[in-house]
């Protein structure tokens, strides 16, 4: 017998389902080997991203987008709603959600990550503003009925120049009449996750869309340039803030803040014994080529990844040694992608070019268009090699650039 409990309802919750079902196949029980699913939302898991894309640009439901929900109809499976689990207790191997004490054998957290509140005290620019966040369905439902509604005398001010905030401004231009600005206190828009060539890109085709975008603002500045604005919107989308509060009540392992996550092994595994965690709520501890290196993911590919992952030791049984040759997070390739005014950038691998061993590499810019790989410097006399790949644009040489995640460039 072996119990199992989710505790989260996202993409890293269906995909360790998803896992484990594959995994265990023929071998699973379902009168015996049973998985408890429970999210705090009304809903069944959907697709996170499109929260601030098909939500808000189109007006799709949760249902619209759901992951495909025969895993969830499966023997043995029972998918909690509307359910908040209150505490977890490793040593028992229980949980509490509601009135009800729920017994496990196996344990997974898939609690993801929230919106990051300012506080008004200290940032006393939110006072008496119509101010929005978006990280659910009903935070788009509530934006996009927002923006429809707004006149060309209107201003809407999204503070954040990451890629949310860049995704919100591209549908307040689209969905509205509005003037829209985007406030990004960074050098650039989007730099911890794209080459600079990327952010310049993407800032063009905002211009080209008639948002006006202003980096490189302290907090003072910040505020007079929103009380100048005077906006009728404001959106803020100043990163998130992931859900380790359970885990920390329970006594697992969380990081040092801010950005702090779960603590996970690259196999997904926390500090308990039995518990693993996939998905935005983690920060994977490990090493690469020797040298230890601490990942916060916060896409959908890592948490599929993740999950993937987790999802495998969930089936596995025997000792922990058995369990422990489950492939790792570290070594899978990952993804991301971002849509704005219909156009699809995609980034493959470690994009960014913040260390001081990256560069940039620019194979092809236009407004339609767009490859730039990032790449690391090789041994000496060795070419570099090519650590990510960001692209816009679906013509030939654009799909073949995709490939050269890892290849070496000639020295």
């Amino acid at each position: 017998m072996t119990r199992i409990a989710i505790i989260g309802g996202g993409v890293a919750a269906h995909t360790t389902l998803k896992s484990y079902l594959a995994a265990a196949g023929g071998d699973r029980d379902p009168s015996t080997d049973t998985v408890d699913i429970f999210t705090t939302e009304p809903h069944a898991p959907y697709r996170r991203p499109e929260v601030n894309k098909g939500m808000l640009l189109t007006g799709k439901t949760p249902a619209e987008v759901a992951l495909p929900g025969g895993i969830l109809t499966e023997p043995g499976v029972t998918l909690h709603l509307s359910t908040v689990v209150t505490a977890v207790d490793p040593a028992a191997h229980t949980l509490t959600a509601g009135d009800t004490t729920y017994a496990w054998d196996r344990l997974v957290f898939a609690t993801g990550a929230g919106p990051r509140l300012l506080d008004p005290t200290t940032n006393p620019w939110l006072a008496d503003r119509d101010v929005h966040y978006i990280r659910t369905p009903e935070h788009s439902a509530a934006l996009r009925t927002r923006l429809a509604g707004l006149a060309p005398t209107d201003t809407v001010v999204v503070v954040g120049g990451g890629v949310l905030g860049l995704e919100a401004a591209s549908a307040a231009a689209t969905l509205s009449d509005a003037q829209v600005h985007v406030l990004e206190m960074g050098d650039e828009v989007c730099a911890r996750m794209l080459p600079p060539t990327a952010s310049r890109w993407l800032r063009d085709r905002h211009a080209e869309h008639g948002v006006t975008v202003t980096c490189g603002l302290d907090a003072a500045a910040l505020a007079a340039q929103i009380d100048r604005l005077d906006p009728t919107v404001v959106v803020v989308s100043v990163g998130a803030v992931r859900d380790t509060m359970l885990a920390e009540d329970a006594g697992i392992a969380v990081g040092e803040r801010p950005g702090a996550g779960i603590i996970v092994d690259p196999a997904g595994r926390t500090s308990a014994p039995d518990v693993w965690a996939a998905g935005d709520c983690v920060e994977v501890h490990g090493e690469v080529d020797g040298v230890p290196v601490i990942v916060r993911p916060e896409d959908e590919g890592s948490a599929r990844t993740l999950g993937t992952l987790v999802g495998r030791q969930l089936a596995a049984t025997g000792t922990a040694a058995a369990t422990a040759e489950r492939g790792s997070y570290l070594t899978e390739q990952r993804r991301g992608w971002t849509n704005q005014y219909g156009l699809m950038l995609n980034i493959v691998g470690d994009a960014g070019t913040a260390s001081d061993d990256r560069r940039e590499q620019v194979e092809l810019s236009s407004p339609e268009e767009l490859v730039v790989f990032t790449v690391a410097s090789g041994a000496p006399g060795a070419g570099d090699v090519v650590t990510g790949v960001t692209t816009v644009g679906r013509s030939p040489e654009v799909r073949a650039a995709k490939n050269a995640l890892g290849t070496v460039l000639t020295a």
